[in-house]
């Protein structure tokens, strides 16, 4: 199985897809698992979804969810090779390993021994912005998938099961003052001096633990991009910035808002543009105690995923993945084949 799995990887990782330009990859996938006998294939856009031509009504569905799509090649371009235990090329931990992982269990596994009914989904478009991904098509166009009792997201875990994940908004802070000559600022109020305070609260800001089902999630506060000033000798009248907020599992928009309400108090506006909900912690699924009883490690999720999606419309759903997280986006990415063997031989023990 490993040279199965490291072929599947380099297959993957030797058709580029970076997010918007995933079609010639999933062309090819849908055509692969075509192939394949006893598979149901259904396309939209540049996502797949698959499940049995003859499924089983009586097991429960357990849906595995991959995207397709990569971030832009570096500067300068990440050839695909095999060196040692590593196999390098953009995506191959973020996420084609986990992709590769899934298209052996759907192609190497015996399915009919199993007690799970699975279904398989290959999206698009989850690198870039968060109403833009593909499983919100897919959940839209083909709604069997959201019949799983628990789906599978193999982010970059080091093989370990990540639960929950952290939400994230993105939130808009505008401070006003009045423009004035810079020779004479006490006839305006500079905006970029008055955001002072707020800026000094965010750099002493300490991340917050946060223990939901005993996994410690940690909430930070941090300023991504700020831009003031309209010419060097004017004093500004506005300062804007972009704040990034990460919460925990169990908290929302309200609570986004009541931090911010808090660190401003009344001295600039802010609005949340862009938000993506934390994802529930649930160890008592009776499916994730299934999975648990393989002995895989079990840690939080830090970070956001597409389990959030599966959670807000009441599927549990868990991180798991052979890639390496520390190796998501770096110049030279790359995903160790014994994570890939080591993960692929937990979910066949979790699926036999």
């Amino acid at each position: 199985m490993k040279h199965k799995l490291t072929d599947d990887l380099l297959w993957l990782l030797e058709r580029k897809s970076v997010t918007g330009d995933e079609k010639a990859l999933c062309d090819d996938l849908e055509a692969r698992i075509g192939e394949s006998p006893g598979w149901k294939v259904e396309r939209v856009s540049n996502n797949l979804a698959i499940r049995r031509e003859n499924p089983d009504p009586s097991r429960p569905k357990v849906a595995f969810a991959g995207h397709l799509d990569t971030v832009p090649e570096p500067e300068k371009e990440l050839p695909v090779r095999v060196e040692g235990e590593r196999i390098y090329g953009r995506g191959a931990s973020d996420m084609k390993a986990g992709d590769a992982m899934m298209l052996a269990l759907l192609e190497g596994f015996e399915w009919d021994a199993s007690w799970a009914e699975p279904l398989f989904v290959f999206y698009e478009r989850e690198e870039g912005p968060h109403l833009e991904n593909g499983l919100e098509m897919v959940f839209e166009e083909i709604p069997w998938v959201l019949e799983a009792e628990l789906a599978l997201v193999p982010e970059p875990t080091y093989g370990a099961l990540e639960v929950g994940c952290i939400g994230t908004a993105q939130v808009e802070v505008v401070f006003r003052g009045k423009a004035s000559h810079s020779a004479r600022p006490w006839q305006g109020e500079n905006a970029m001096t008055k955001a002072g305070e707020f800026l000094g609260k965010l750099h002493e800001h300490e991340a917050e633990e946060v223990i939901v089902d005993g996994l410690s999630f940690y909430e930070v506060v941090v300023p991504t991009m700020a831009r003031s000033g309209s010419a060097k000798n004017v004093v500004p009248d506005s300062l804007w910035m972009n704040v990034n907020h990460r919460f925990a599992p169990g908290r929302g928009i309200e609570h986004v808002e009541n931090v911010f309400d808090g660190l401003l108090e009344g001295g600039a506006s802010f609005s949340v543009v862009d938000f993506a909900p934390s994802g529930d912690v649930d160890l008592s699924h009776p499916l994730l105690e299934k999975l648990l009883e393989t002995g895989i490690e079990v840690r939080p999720k830090q970070a956001w995923t597409d389990v959030a999606r599966f959670a807000e419309r009441g599927v549990a759903a868990v991180n798991l993945g052979p890639g390496l997280s520390s190796q998501a986006h770096q110049d030279e990415e790359y995903a160790e084949t014994s994570l890939l063997e080591e993960s692929f031989e937990t979910l066949r023990g979790f699926l036999s």
